[in-house]
């Protein structure tokens, strides 16, 4: 289905943290989002998405009839509070500037499944209403209950033309009521643990809402989740001063100043630390319900090094482990004195380890290294000998590491060689064979 609808905002900063105002009106809306009780956790490897299976969000029926009858029968409705909506960075074709506005265009599968969501109960529904379900719902039965009643008064109206007066007037509201325009807030690219602390933070201000009840809507656990302590560890890495992620981490994956565009998002870091603890997306949504010692106990052998300090209690040696290793990166690897790591989120990157993909190489270096070498406690001395060997990499040079996933793989491959000629535990080695394919294909 083609879809000309783009959503225009203006971007607003609140306490470092960004998002986009803008204006919906209600017959736009629910082409690209509209109620469900479905919660998504989360993306798989084809941008597909995988939904809790545990929790489902409910509505309070009595409150929903409530607003239904408030449309129906006030023509003088009005609903000046925001709706806000997650947008995942998956489902956006094209986001740009345009003067003050920023404008996101959706991929034409979110229309799509809106379409299907018709008259199929587990079609996706992408867009999330993070906080205003009881509105959308609301709003929802208002125009259903309003085109029933249109059709029952069309099918009887030649038989009674006093019926007439009655139909113009439920038409006439029914395209009032799909012409009303709703302030509407975009988060992008939000994690759940983020959507649950916006509802939170949102009602508390109007009433007393409990924890419970704000992890119940979304799916989350009142306990550790391996997503949660994924969250406190980026918000630390982003917020030190002396961290190499200081300031790197986009937060919220929106806009920033104009031209200012951090290389991290959010949802890569927390996706990457959360698949170092447990054994696949799938299985991280299982152990939100799972003590922490009781992910000791595994089901397969992926060498999952962050792991063993969440079921320890012992997450400061996650954070640890990144600040002092991506420091080590950040204070040998060097061109006359300036690091190639540092950079200022405004120019161009120049170089791979200014990018998402060479945050991601270099962290399945440390995978390796954690792997072979017996290391329990981070300091600024322990990644310094292994560091030190790829310090001379041209990694400035983006012919041969551009900032692609192919890029990725020949600098992970040209660094693994260079740290570990020979594989330590003697496993097949065909990384030099793997490595000279890539470059041919450059």
């Amino acid at each position: 289905m083609k879809n000309n609808i783009v959503l225009k905002g203006i971007p607003v900063a609140q306490n470092k943290q960004e998002f986009i105002i803008g204006k919906v009106k209600i017959n736009e809306l629910f082409q690209f989002t509209k109620f469900t009780e479905r919660v998504i956790i989360g993306y798989d490897e084809n941008d597909l998405p995988i939904y809790n299976q545990h929790i489902q969000r409910k509505v309070e029926t009595s409150r929903v009839n409530k607003i239904a009858d408030f449309l129906i029968y006030d023509k003088d409705a009005t609903f000046p509070t925001n709706i806000v909506l997650g947008v995942p960075i998956q489902v956006i074709r094209e986001q740009k500037s345009n003067g003050d506005l920023i404008e996101i265009q959706l991929i034409d599968n979110v229309f799509d499944e809106i379409q299907k969501s018709k008259y199929k109960e587990d079609a996706n529904i992408y867009v999330t209403i993070i906080d205003g379900q009881h509105r959308i719902k609301g709003i929802e039965i208002a125009i259903n209950t309003l085109e029933i009643e249109i059709e029952k008064i069309q099918n009887i109206v030649e038989k009674d033309i006093e019926l007439l007066s009655k139909l113009k007037k439920k038409q006439d509201r029914l395209r009032d009521l799909l012409d009303i325009e709703l302030v509407v807030s975009f988060f992008i690219d939000k994690s759940l643990e983020y959507q649950a602390m916006i509802f939170s933070t949102i009602n508390r201000t109007q009433k007393r809402v409990s924890q419970d009840l704000v992890y119940s809507l979304f799916g989350l656990s009142t306990n550790d989740t391996p997503y949660k302590t994924a969250l406190e560890v980026t918000l630390a890495l982003n917020s030190h001063s002396k961290s190499p992620f200081f300031k790197r981490i986009k937060l919220y994956g929106g806009n920033y100043k104009r031209g200012e565009s951090p290389p991290l998002s959010q949802a890569t870091m927390i996706k990457s630390i959360v698949a170092l603890i447990s054994e696949s997306l799938r299985d991280s949504e299982k152990d939100k319900y799972r003590k922490r010692k009781d992910l000791k106990i595994r089901t397969n052998n992926k060498f999952l090094p962050f792991r063993r300090f969440y079921a320890n209690n012992e997450d400061f040696k996650i954070s640890d482990c990144l600040f002092y290793y991506y420091n080590s990166i950040q204070s040998i690897i060097k061109i006359n004195d300036k690091s190639l790591w540092d950079y200022d989120g405004i120019s161009k990157p120049e170089n791979i380890l200014q990018s998402t993909v060479g945050y991601e190489a270099l962290l399945k270096i440390l995978v390796d290294i954690l792997k072979y070498e017996n290391i329990s406690e981070f300091n600024s001395d322990v990644f310094s000998p292994f560091v030190n060997k790829i310090k001379d990499v041209p990694f400035n040079d983006s012919s041969l590491f551009p900032m692609s996933t192919k890029g990725k793989n020949v600098l992970y491959n040209t660094l693994s060689l260079l740290i570990y000629p020979v594989l330590p535990d003697g496993s097949l080695d065909n990384r030099a064979e793997i490595l000279e394919n890539l470059k041919a294909e450059l």
